[in-house]
């Protein structure tokens, strides 16, 4: 079996006034195969493919990334703080070897020439997806000036493979002086035998705005919660979170990572918002059947439910009629021309989503991580759906839990580690009094179903617990939605006095 290597140039330029760094795709090797080529892009197309016997590289023309934009963060940070950061400083691209050999293929960064900024004060971070998630690449992050010839990595891509990428440049904060910001750092990507695709997964769009980041860096209304997927919650008893949304007050739960469209999609991070009140108190459903994909809630809240008699898209067209309230199918009228959602502006902005509905066998001895994983597993009554692709849901027993800050008698950690069923004992008090989403007059509904039996949903008691009720029960019905990857926060401090402002 012969090796050859297939090296490949990339020389397209793109005029720019600042400095920049260049990753470039130097060699590709190609088992079993015996060529030789040198390739070079015309500047002027964007697609370019190159076939090296059973080895085919498709290569898409990159973007150039500068400091002038948003994926080289000027705010001086240590790396703890850049993992808050990805979308906003890291840029994304793959590499998708459509041929049926396998090869390898080396990544370096490379200085412009009218570069101004010291290397020794960037760090870089590679990251690769690894399953559904972008993970650090090992020796990572590491300064630019350290790195041994500028190579990034070196990697081996299976044949019918695609590899996504995100390389992510900051200002070491221990390295930073006055005037560094009006410094000149940019790069692009370049490189044959590389496909660079417009944020394949689209990492943090939702929040390319520093407002929540900076809070996060200094204030302790913001953590990250213990989860695999590294999602960044509103604590305590009150957090300046509120929004203006629906030409009403919202608050935002967080900034939720790997969520999805469908089933397909790689995932992407979106904020997560909360009505402040209920729109009023509502069966879950009025049957005996705890499945949320049709559910009078689900219809109540969403669109394409007009043909149901009863509650169906009310809410979504801010109408009235009746909704139902109790068993038996018994209804009440409800009006919501004031409290619906308004305008196509609002509507526009609400991602459709792929929402986990999974349940729970058990829930008396449930910490918020267990909730959390049972809500994203396979259990449900009778085989039901764990899954539902829609725009208006609730809350999850999850969300409740993560959101308190603890206090003086029981920190937020000790609230964590305790059952949610419990968090009424007088002695973690601090759990649920410090926690802006219980609601001591309203029990609230989740979007959790009980899998033991198909009568059972869980609520957030007005009494600070977690617990299931019969789902025809009359709880307060919280409206909550991601927002689309392309609606960012304009302005405000997130105060109920000055929330933050949306647009897209």
């Amino acid at each position: 079996m012969k090796e050859s290597n297939l090296s490949f140039k990339n020389i397209f330029k793109r005029e720019t006034k600042l400095a920049s760094y260049v990753i470039i795709c130097t060699t590709i090797v190609v088992m079993s195969v015996s060529y030789a080529m040198f390739f070079q892009v015309n500047e002027n197309s964007k697609n370019q493919e190159v076939t090296a016997g059973d080895l085919k590289f498709t290569y898409t023309k990159g973007e150039e990334i500068s400091s002038n934009g948003k994926e080289i963060c000027f705010t001086p940070m240590s790396y703890e703080e850049s993992t808050l950061y990805i979308g906003e400083c890291g840029y994304q691209f793959s590499v998708r070897n459509t041929g049926s050999l396998k090869g390898n293929y080396t990544f370096k960064l490379k200085a412009n020439e009218d570069h101004t900024m010291e290397s020794s004060k960037l760090k870089v971070v590679l990251r690769k997806q690894i399953g559904e998630k972008l993970e650090v690449i090992e020796s990572y992050p590491k300064k630019i000036s350290e790195l041994t010839e500028e190579i990034l990595t070196t990697e081996e891509i299976e044949a019918n493979k695609n590899i996504v990428y995100s390389v992510q440049i900051y200002v070491d904060e221990n390295e930073f002086i006055d005037g560094d910001e009006t410094k000149k750092v940019s790069y692009q990507i370049e490189g044959s035998g590389l496909v660079h695709e417009d944020n394949p997964l689209e990492i943090d769009e939702s929040i390319a705005t520093n407002y929540l980041k900076k809070i996060a860096k200094t204030s302790e209304e913001l953590v990250l919660d213990d989860t695999t997927d590294n999602n960044l919650r509103y604590i305590g008893s009150n957090p300046n979170n509120y929004v203006s949304f629906n030409n009403e007050l919202w608050r935002i739960i967080g900034v939720m990572n790997n969520m999805k469209t469908n089933e397909s999609d790689l995932g992407e991070s979106r904020i997560k918002i909360i009505r402040t009140e209920p729109i009023g108190n509502y069966s879950w459903d009025s049957s005996n059947i705890n499945d949320w994909t049709s559910s009078d809630a689900m219809k109540l809240l969403n669109e394409n439910y007009e043909n149901e008699n009863i509650g169906g898209s009310l809410y979504w067209n801010a109408t009235s009629g009746n909704c139902y309230v109790n068993k038996e199918n018994a209804t009440s009228s409800c009006d919501f021309t004031s409290t619906g959602l308004k305008d196509e502006t609002s509507k526009n902005m609400i991602a459709n989503t792929l929402w986990n509905i999974g349940g729970t066998y058990e829930y008396n001895t449930l910490q918020t991580n267990h909730f959390y994983n049972y809500e994203r597993g396979s259990i449900a009554y009778n085989d039901q759906a764990t899954t539902w692709n829609g725009k208006v849901g609730l809350l999850y027993p999850s969300d409740y839990g993560y959101a308190t800050n603890g206090g003086n008698t029981t920190d937020r950690n000790t609230c964590l580690q305790k059952e949610l069923f419990k968090w009424n004992d007088s002695n973690v008090s601090d759990c649920k009094l410090n926690n802006w989403l219980l609601n001591s007059s309203i029990s609230q509904w989740t979007i959790t179903p009980r899998a033991s039996y198909s009568y059972l949903a869980f609520g957030v008691y007005n009494t600070g617990i977690i617990g299931d009720s019969s789902i025809y029960f009359a709880f307060g019905i919280r409206p909550t939605l991601y927002l689309k990857s392309n609606v960012k926060i304009v302005k405000g401090n997130g105060s109920i006095e000055t929330p933050f402002e949306l647009a897209t």
